[in-house]
C-alpha cells in the first residue's frame, strides 16, 4: 500500500477542523511525542494524521510510534505488529515495540494485567527521553460513550464520569493526549475508507463476554433509537461540562485541603469535619491514596463519613495491618499502618557533613566545581539518580531534609509540570515500606530539590555556565 499517498488522501479529505486548537497547541508544545499504536482504525488515523513527515510543521518534535505486543492472539497478534511496523518504515516514522514476556502462558489473563503490562512499557520509552512526553491515543466519542454508561452503572463520582479526558496523567506519571474524543468511530472508519486506507481488526473487540463490548454491540444501538437527538454530540458537550466543573471544585479543595493537612500527614479532624460532604470524600480519598494505599471502598468512605457526621471517633480496616483511624479526642484523621515508621521533622543538612537519618541511611551535601565536560556529563544524564546527583543551589543556601509526606509534590527534571512523588515511585516500582524512609531534599521554603532514585527538581538543574554545584550524596 502507497501509505504516502493515503496520507495525502486523508489530509485532502479531513483536513485538521476536527482537532481542537487548544488540543493542537498542547501537543505541538511538547518536547517528544508519541502515539500509541495497536495497527486498529482508531490508531492507524492518529498515526497517519500525525506522524507523517509530511504532516509535521518545522520545530515540532517528531513523532515515535509505540506498539505492545501482548502475544494473546497468536499469529494475529504478530500480524498487527508486522502491519504497525510496516506502515511506520513506508511513512518514515520512528517505530519502537515489545512483547509480553509472561511467566506462566497457560494461566488466563486479565484486562488490568495486560494494561499494566503496556503502560510499563510505555514508561520506559518515555524516562529514556528528556523534556516534556505525551502519549497520544485513539479514544473517540464512542469510547466516551461507553465509558459513561460503565461508569454510571459502578457508582462513580464526578471525576470518574469525565474519563476519557482530553488531557490526563496516569498513576504513574505518563502523561495522555486523546485528540480524537469529538469524532465518532464511523467518522474515523468513514476517513479512512475514502483515504483507501486499510487497518487491523482485534476480534476479541466483538466477544460478548467483555462488559464494554456488550454495551457497544446491543445497548448504545438501543439508546440511539430512542434519542430524539444526535447521541454523540451530547455526550462530548456533557463531558466537556463536568470535567469543567471537576476542575473548579479540585481548585477550591486544594486549597483546603493545605489548610487541613498537618506536618505529619494527618488530616485536621475539625477542619476535615466542617468541609462539605463531597471535600470529606476528596480528603479521606487523598490521604489513603497518597499514603501508599488504593482508594477507599465504597463501604468504607460511607463508614467513615457517618462516624465524621456524628463527630464519633473511628477505626476502619483497609487491608492487613492497614486502618483509616479518626479521633476527636487527639484531633487526627490519618492512616495507621501496625509496622508504621513514624514521621520525622525536616532537619538542617550542613555542608560537608554526614548526616545520619532517623530511619536509615545518611546524607551528605558538598561543594564541587564543574568544567565544561562535566557539565556536558551531567546535562546528558551520563549520572544516576539512584543515589547521588549535582544540583545548581548556592553554598550559602540553607538545606533542609525530611521524610515523605502526603500530598508531595514538584516538578523533576526533564518535566514542565509538577507530579506527584507517590506516581512517581509508582512508575519506578519503588516498594511502599522503602518510600517512606527515603529522605526528601528541601529548600528554605520547603520546596523539592531531591529525593534518591528521582531526578533532580527542575528550578536546580545544572545549566550549560554553572560552574559550582552542590552533590547530594545518600548512602543506605
Amino acid at each position: 500500500m502507497d501509505w504516502k499517498q493515503v496520507t495525502e488522501n486523508l489530509r485532502a479529505l479531513a483536513g485538521d477542523e476536527w482537532l481542537p486548537a487548544r488540543v493542537r497547541e498542547r501537543i505541538a508544545s511538547l518536547d517528544n511525542r508519541f502515539i500509541a499504536c495497536s495497527g486498529g482504525a482508531d490508531s492507524v488515523f492518529l498515526a497517519l494524521a500525525f506522524g507523517s513527515s509530511t504532516q509535521s510543521k518545522p520545530g515540532e518534535a517528531p513523532i515515535t510510534v509505540l506498539h505492545f505486543n501482548h502475544k494473546l492472539r497468536g499469529e494475529s497478534s504478530d500480524g498487527d505488529e508486522r502491519f504497525t511496523r510496516e506502515l511506520c518504515e513506508s511513512l518514515g516514522i520512528a517505530f519502537q515495540t515489545e512483547s509480553w514476556q509472561r511467566s506462566d502462558e497457560a494461566k488466563p489473563v486479565s484486562e488490568e494485567a495486560a494494561r499494566d503490562a503496556r503502560m510499563s512499557f510505555f514508561a520506559r520509552a518515555l524516562e529514556a527521553r528528556p523534556g516534556e512526553s505525551a502519549i497520544l491515543t485513539g479514544h473517540h466519542a464512542d469510547d466516551i460513550a461507553e465509558t459513561l454508561l460503565m461508569r454510571l452503572s459502578r457508582g462513580s463520582g464526578l471525576q470518574g464520569l469525565t474519563a476519557p479526558r482530553e488531557v490526563s496523567v496516569g498513576a504513574n506519571g505518563l502523561k495522555f493526549i486523546r485528540p480524537l474524543l469529538a469524532l465518532s468511530k464511523q467518522d474515523i472508519v468513514s476517513r479512512l475508507e475514502k483515504a483507501g486506507a486499510s487497518w487491523r481488526e482485534d476480534a476479541s473487540n466483538h466477544e460478548a463476554i467483555y462488559y464494554r463490548n456488550r454495551l457497544r454491540q446491543s445497548v448504545i444501538p438501543e439508546w440511539e433509537k430512542a434519542a430524539d437527538r444526535p447521541l454523540r454530540g451530547g455526550i462530548v458537550q456533557s463531558r466537556a461540562l463536568l470535567e469543567e466543573d471537576w476542575q473548579a471544585l479540585e481548585q477550591v479543595f486544594d486549597a483546603r485541603w493545605r489548610e487541613t493537612v498537618l506536618e505529619s500527614g494527618a488530616l485536621d479532624w475539625q477542619r476535615v469535619l466542617a468541609m462539605p460532604k463531597a471535600f470529606q470524600r476528596r480528603a479521606l480519598n487523598r490521604l489513603v491514596s497518597e499514603s501508599g494505599s488504593s482508594i477507599l471502598t465504597l463501604a468504607a468512605m460511607e463508614g467513615a463519613l457517618e462516624f465524621l457526621r456524628l463527630e464519633t471517633s473511628f477505626k476502619i480496616s483497609l487491608e492487613k495491618g492497614v486502618w483509616l483511624a479518626g479521633s476527636a479526642v487527639s484531633g487526627r484523621v490519618e492512616r495507621l499502618e501496625s509496622k508504621s515508621v513514624p514521621v520525622w521533622a525536616r532537619v538542617r543538612l550542613p555542608l560537608d557533613v554526614e548526616l545520619h537519618l532517623p530511619c536509615a541511611g545518611s546524607i551528605r551535601a558538598r561543594e564541587v566545581l564543574l568544567d565544561a565536560e562535566k557539565v556536558a556529563r551531567i546535562r546528558s544524564g551520563a549520572f544516576s539518580h539512584e543515589r547521588s546527583v549535582f544540583i545548581a543551589v548556592s553554598p550559602s543556601a540553607r538545606l533542609w531534609v525530611r521524610s515523605w509526606r502526603a500530598g508531595d509534590a514538584y516538578r523533576p527534571m526533564g518535566r514542565q509540570s509538577f507530579v506527584k512523588l507517590k506516581e512517581l515511585f509508582g512508575a519506578r516500582k519503588v516498594p511502599r515500606e522503602e518510600r517512606v524512609l527515603l529522605p526528601i531534599v528541601t529548600d528554605s521554603e520547603d520546596r523539592i530539590l531531591w529525593t534518591p532514585g528521582l531526578p533532580p527538581s527542575w528550578d536546580c538543574q545544572v545549566g550549560k555556565e554553572t560552574t559550582r554545584a552542590l552533590q547530594l550524596t545518600y548512602e543506605k
